[in-house]
């Protein structure tokens, strides 16, 4: 398995990015497309397309985050799911980024709980950290079981999304960017 990664500006598949992020994220865990396209242009954002020989298989979203990443979003196509593209890519960006974190949504549901394993037996460990955003909970969770999570590290990964303050307006309007508090989580 040889995947290559595209950056969306060089891709020729910007329609199918589209259209995985689109049917891959419920409305609330999703940016405006035009703004994750924006955002592109700064230096700290990685939006690429997944490639295995010219074949499309799915997209990841990264925000530098001065010292760690954040996986901002990962999707495989549907018919790709269960094939080990997205195993391969966590270890790929494991390899590249060394410590990366990711929200994952905490709903209890049957394919929640899956998403998490699946983070899980792919080199992610638990930080029991948890917040809400946009009426959606979340926990965190961590490439680097030693790397402090912090409400100040949530806030980089979106004000590390772009220069712009018209930008940064505009996503304080839609995600939680100032004020994240951690909340306590029954286990």
């Amino acid at each position: 398995m040889n995947l290559t990664y595209i950056d969306y500006y060089k891709s020729s598949y910007k329609n199918n990015m589209k259209k995985l992020y689109i049917n891959s994220f419920i409305k609330e865990e999703r940016f405006p497309f035009w703004i994750l396209k924006s955002c592109i242009k700064n230096k700290n954002i990685h939006f690429n397309a997944i490639l295995e020989n010219k074949s499309f298989i799915g997209i990841y979203y990264l925000v530098n985050c001065d010292n760690s990443v954040y996986l901002m979003y990962l999707a495989i196509e549907k018919d790709k799911r269960g094939k080990k593209y997205g195993s391969k890519v966590l270890k790929n960006l494991i390899k590249k980024y060394k410590t990366i974190f990711l929200s994952i949504e905490k709903n209890n549901s049957i394919e929640s709980n899956k998403r998490k394993q699946f983070y899980l037996k792919n080199g992610f460990y638990e930080t029991n950290k948890f917040y809400i955003d946009n009426g959606v909970s979340y926990e965190v969770l961590c490439t680097a079981k030693n790397y402090k999570i912090t409400e100040d590290v949530l806030k980089k990964r979106y004000s590390n999304m772009t220069n712009s303050k018209i930008i940064k307006f505009l996503i304080s309007k839609i995600f939680n960017t100032n004020n994240i508090t951690f909340i306590n989580e029954k286990r």
